[in-house]
């Protein structure tokens, strides 16, 4: 049945009305039943394009095993299988409740955005449905956005149980791998053994996916992300998604995706509490909506809700236990009352929404004098609401909302200042930005404090050397010459003795040793004190390649620039076959199946380990670049 032409007019007792979809293994029609004119949605399995009777055995297991778990399954947000049967020239095929929506999949690659609040319901409506069905003793096995409908009202449904697993059943084999490996748990892969806790991960990289647009465990190959769900954390999503604290992310995902199902959240609705607490840009009232869509039961109880937007808190304290029925029945009414009542406040009058960016990002936002965080951002705005854009280095931008007329980016201009740059002694050359000035200290310069800065003073013997950040200038301060390769301060120093600093000028944190004591990770523009005199520095950061020695001379109470190379996207591609890439003899994350990773500029040494063999080939690094490497 390929298409509507060749529909036919009953399937059962149901007339068949239009094909709603269909693949190579089967499709699904809509249909009506004319004994209570109800829609139905109707999945039939094309069983000539079975391959063997082995094939023919399980196609028909999954359409008795959904049937069966439909069975035991009694829940809003699970579609309901209506009808099971046989049809003669058709096959089996299964009758189920139409949903009139789109399936979650399409809802995430689409091109009209969902509001955060969108997204958290569906997570919420998903936890509660699958809670269900591990509280039945039922696991999916294949939780993934294609599996889910989401109507026409924002509700979601979760379907296709066809995989489903009883816990007090054996339905497969063990160590036999189902589901889709994308969202697949590390012991489902590995093993193939599975309870509820496999499908509380698959959720958890749904729930990624959904809030941030992309996969923990992306690749270019199935091999590739297979090995990222086993071995590797998830990735990290940059912009930081909107409204949700970036610790906050860390700590939920890296728990709900934690290797061991041990260490996961006891509960899909847990995982979503947690999720909240990190969700910054959702006010009580929808707070209160949310939780009431997650069912709480037994000894759980219900989370503290916090406003993140300088509103009260709510405590809803925990039930006194054995008290009789009706303080359980109160306040199951109550849950109840809140999830209906506040369903539909979905689209409150709070104003319209405006996506805020600047030109550069990383601006501080201010609505009406209060600060709401920093570009990009998404702000809930009235009609009059004073924004004020504030980044060092550019003139604060100011801008009275009118709904339709801000434009897509605010354009922040630089300050442009004139600033003397001296030295002591007179009569340096000067070379700003790599670029030799006309003209000996002192020198009247156009600083534009914009952008950052490398300054480099040079008369005899003597130099100065520093980079100058976004924002920073020189003051009209003399700087001190010195021998060759010191680097001086602005200030003199007033104890012998004490501390320099050192301070780190690049685009990546690095973890410091100084004569071999760990002093952690640094991030950019960081500072350290360290005692005067020579220093041996070891700097290195694993995810992107880079390792340094060096020794500085630390100059009591001056910085010293700890300067480290730029970034570079580099490309791995072998032929024929692929392997496992290695940089500098470590293990990169990625097949060389022409997926990238990032490096730092240099030389390094790249390894493709495949199963003909070992290949090892240095590469220097000096932009992107794209590695070819035939096997």
């Amino acid at each position: 049945m390929g298409d509507s032409e060749n529909l036919p007019q009953t399937i059962g007792r149901y007339q068949v009305q239009r094909l709603l979809g269909g693949g190579a293994m089967g499709s699904v029609v809509l249909a009506e039943d004319p004994r209570i004119k109800r829609k139905v949605a109707i999945k039939l399995v094309k069983l000539d394009s079975v391959r063997n009777e082995a094939d023919r055995h399980e196609f028909l297991m999954r359409f008795q095993r959904e049937a069966e778990v439909s069975g035991v399954l009694n829940h809003p947000g699970i579609v309901a299988i209506y009808d099971v049967g046989e049809e003669e020239g058709l096959g089996p095929f299964l009758a189920m409740e139409y949903v009139a929506g789109k399936p979650l999949d399409s809802l995430i690659k689409g091109s009209v955005p969902m509001s955060l609040k969108e997204k958290l319901r569906i997570a919420a409506g998903i936890a509660e449905a699958l809670d269900h069905a591990h509280a039945k003793g039922i696991v999916h096995r294949d939780v993934k956005p294609g599996n889910v409908m989401v109507g026409e009202d924002g509700r979601p449904k979760l379907m296709d149980f066809g995989i489903a697993k009883r816990e007090d059943a054996s339905l497969t084999q063990t160590g036999t791998f189902l589901g889709t490996p994308s969202y697949a748990s590390p012991e489902q892969i590995k093993e193939g053994t599975v309870d509820g806790r496999s499908d509380i991960f698959s959720f958890g990289v749904l729930v990624f996916e959904l809030m941030s647009g992309q996969s923990p465990f992306p690749g270019a190959s199935i091999n590739t992300i297979l090995y990222r769900i086993v071995n590797e954390p998830p990735a990290e999503v940059q912009p930081p998604v909107l409204g949700v604290l970036p610790d906050g992310w860390h700590r939920v995902f890296d728990r709900v995706l934690a290797k061991k199902p041990e260490d996961r959240h006891p509960s899909c609705a847990a995982f979503i509490r947690d999720l909240m607490e990190a969700v910054v840009e959702i006010g009580k009232d929808d707070r209160r909506e949310l939780m009431g869509l997650m069912h709480f039961n037994g000894d759980t109880p219900l989370p503290r809700i916090v406003s993140r937007s300088h509103e009260e808190t709510l405590l809803v304290q925990r039930p006194a236990p054995k008290r009789g029925p009706w303080p359980l029945l109160m306040g199951t009414l109550a849950a109840a009352v809140l999830a209906v009542g506040s369903w539909f406040l979905f689209r409150g009058a709070r104003g319209a929404r405006l996506q805020i960016n600047t030109d550069p990002p990383g601006a501080q936002v201010f609505v009406n004098d209060l600060e709401v965080g920093t570009t990009p951002t998404n702000q809930a705005l009235r009609e009059g609401d004073h924004l004020r854009m504030v980044l060092k280095g550019f003139r604060p931008f100011t801008y009275a909302y009118r709904p339709g007329t801000a434009p897509p980016t605010f354009p922040l201009e630089p300050v442009v200042s004139d600033e003397v740059i001296d030295s002591q002694p007179q009569g340096a050359t000067v070379v700003l930005d790599e670029k030799p000035l006309e003209g000996v200290t002192p020198l009247k310069v156009r600083w534009n404090q914009g952008v950052p800065h490398r300054l480099t003073l040079t008369r005899d013997q003597q130099g100065f050397q520093w980079d100058f950040a976004r924002g920073e200038v020189p003051g009209g301060k003399a700087f001190a010459l010195k021998d060759a390769g010191a680097v001086a301060s602005v200030e003199p120093p007033l104890d012998p003795n004490a501390p320099g600093t050192l301070k780190l000028a690049g685009g990546f944190a690095v973890r410091v040793k100084v004569d071999g004591k760990d002093l952690g990770e640094l991030g950019p523009g960081g500072k350290l004190a360290v005692p005067p005199g020579p220093h041996k520095v070891e700097l290195a950061n694993a995810k992107v390649f880079y390792r340094d020695s060096r020794t500085i001379t630390v100059t009591a109470g001056q910085p010293s620039a700890l300067a480290l190379p730029g970034l570079a996207t580099l490309i791995v591609e072998t032929f024929p076959g692929t392997g496992r890439v290695a940089i500098d003899g470590q293990d990169a994350g990625i097949e060389s199946d022409g997926s990238s990773v990032q490096v730092s500029l240099g030389r390094h040494t790249v390894t493709i380990r495949s199963a003909g063999g070992t290949r090892t080939e240095p590469v220097d690094v000096s932009g992107d670049k794209h590695l070819k490497i035939p096997l």
